[in-house]
């Protein structure tokens, strides 16, 4: 984090801000330090804090490597380093899957691409410090075959919708999607799923590792992930992950990705000022250096973003359908200034079009 961010951020509670210092410091695998030393009380804050941001063994790297002075209490460490353990051991777990799985989809004649999050855990510096939840697939040779893989070999197939359904094999559960995108009552978003369906068919994908995974190509990654945590941003709040993943994705891409193509796309459905203050956030929170002059960045609203990643946030992902349009509901009216200073969207009118979406376009497809 350099000293100007530092300086902008300092009203932010001081247990935050020593938390993203750490983090900053772990992903750029620089000797972590602290403005001065913790008390158990706000140790256990930073604790609470980084395991719900989702970001416990990321910021690990930096916990256990602070000097003697700084460090927490035993215990606490002890916590800390067992949850860890549990992380890793989980993503061991997730990784063995995906790869029987694409073992099992190069034998059928088909790839396996990762989406998301753990598409996106090889930019990290140690891959399975990041926390996934489920595992996001695409079969680009099509939908139906990857269900007809996981039933010839046994596995548990349920909750197909318009986008995907779900695959369980030992207790690891894939998100099989059919398209990427929620686009039910949305021609925006409608367009915006036509495009990354192009850049499928093109297959232009990146194969990454030994174990036969693929990404989509840098530029339909990058609207992708964008449009991902742009509308969990609107509708129930991000992490700090999701910020990392941005951040270590365009570090590593952002040579190879086409900007003028991600802008003018962005320009048109209204994503520009988010994906720009996600620029500014990797830039001046997490210290990476975007030299790509195709890069845009916005530091506007940069502490207000943070300051809501880092409070307390109603998760809709996951409830049952009766929990989730209540939640939904309170969600968008609380982020009410997002649609009007990010989204450049009118609050009223994107509930009229989700609402519409409900009931006119209940079983939506592409064409």
């Amino acid at each position: 984090m350099d000293a100007g961010a530092d300086n902008n951020l300092k009203v932010m509670k001081p247990t935050d801000r020593m938390l993203l210092q750490l983090l900053s410091a772990a992903i750029n695998a620089q000797n972590p330090t602290l403005d001065r030393a913790l008390s158990d009380s706000e140790w256990n804050l930073v604790y609470g804090q980084a395991a719900k941001q989702g970001v416990l063994a990321v910021m690990w790297e930096s916990v256990r490597r602070l000097p003697q002075d700084l460090q927490l209490v035993r215990s606490l460490k002890l916590q800390w380093a067992y949850g860890v353990e549990q992380i890793v051991s989980r993503s061991k777990r997730q990784m063995q899957e995906a790869a029987r799985f694409a073992a099992l989809c190069a034998d059928a004649g088909c790839r396996l691409i990762l989406l998301k999050g753990i598409g996106l855990s090889r930019y990290y510096p140690v891959p399975l410090q990041r926390e996934c939840g489920d595992i996001d697939i695409l079969l680009p040779e099509g939908f139906e075959i990857g269900n007809e893989i996981a039933k010839s070999h046994g596995m548990t197939i349920s909750g197909l919708d318009y986008k995907h359904n779900h695959i369980y094999s030992n207790g690891i559960m894939f998100e099989n999607h059919r398209y990427l995108t929620s686009f039910k009552g949305k021609n925006d978003i409608r367009r915006l799923e036509k495009i990354l369906q192009n850049a499928i068919k093109e297959g232009n994908f990146a194969p990454f590792g030994d174990a036969g995974f693929y990404a989509l190509s840098p530029t339909a990654n990058a609207l992708y992930i964008t449009y991902h945590s742009f509308f969990h941003f609107l509708i129930e709040g991000i992490t700090l992950r999701h910020l990392l993943d941005w951040a270590l994705f365009v570090k590593a891409e952002q040579d190879t990705i086409d900007w003028i193509r991600f802008y003018s796309i962005c320009d048109d459905l209204g994503f520009s000022r988010f994906a720009n203050t996600l620029n500014a956030i990797a830039a001046d929170v997490w210290g990476i250096s975007l030299a790509n002059p195709g890069m845009s960045f916005d530091r506007c609203l940069l502490d207000r973003v943070l300051d809501d990643v880092l409070a307390q946030r109603r998760h809709v992902s996951g409830l049952p359908l009766y929990k989730r349009r209540p939640l939904l509901i309170c969600n968008m009216l609380l982020s009410r200034w997002k649609y009007r200073q990010l989204y450049g969207r009118s609050f009223l009118g994107e509930m009229m079009r989700s609402v519409s979406g409900v009931l006119f376009d209940r079983s939506p497809e592409l064409e």
